[in-house]
């Protein structure tokens, strides 16, 4: 199928994913409804494309207005789910939640303890808009999802999420959401302990 597109249409295709966001920066641990997409593990470039294209063909080809109810569905379901995700247990193995310590994404102020160390407990109102950003938990710049992951771990003594699967994503679109109308500001930081 992707040999049959002249190289000029490829290209433009290639660009038009990248910047819809169809084809993702990390593919190790992608997973998508497509039956094109292998369960777990590394994507080969031929599997992401032919997953990328075929939906996009399936995208494409719905009507104007079911493309949009469509795309507004999955997002509407996307945002739920993130915020049930937010507000589970499950997520940790000591009954803590996200919303234990940023009820409505807030903060219940105060500190957690942090080994000999405390660090002031944040609003995650507006924080998404600064991510990627370095951690010095991490030593390094991480994303959002990355961070998520720091307090699942730390904070709720759970596994980390798998990057690049429907809960990482879902979970970061909900708190992404609670950044809506704050101006993007990669890297922000306060070093408020």
């Amino acid at each position: 199928m992707i040999n049959s597109i002249p190289k000029y249409r490829k290209v433009m295709l290639v660009a038009t994913l990248v910047a819809t966001g169809v084809v993702l920066a990390s593919c190790e641990n992608m997973q998508s409804k497509s039956s094109a997409a292998p369960a777990a593990g590394k994507m080969s470039i031929q599997a992401m494309t032919e997953m990328a294209m075929g939906n996009m063909k399936k995208i494409m080809m719905l009507s104007s207005q079911d493309r949009q109810a469509y795309v507004m569905k999955t997002q509407q379901d996307s945002m739920k789910h993130g915020e049930s995700l937010f507000a589970s247990a499950s997520l940790g193995s000591n009954g803590f939640t996200c919303s234990t310590c940023h009820p409505g994404g807030k903060t219940t102020g105060g500190k957690v303890p942090m080994g000999k160390m405390e660090m002031a407990i944040p609003s995650l109102v507006g924080v998404a808009a600064t991510f990627p950003k370095f951690k010095p938990g991490n030593d390094a710049v991480i994303t959002l999802a990355e961070m998520n992951n720091n307090c699942v771990v730390m904070f709720m003594k759970g596994q980390p999420i798998p990057l690049g699967s429907s809960n990482a994503r879902d979970l970061a679109f909900f708190i992404t959401n609670l950044s809506k109308n704050v101006p993007l500001t990669p890297g922000k930081q306060s070093m408020e302990m």
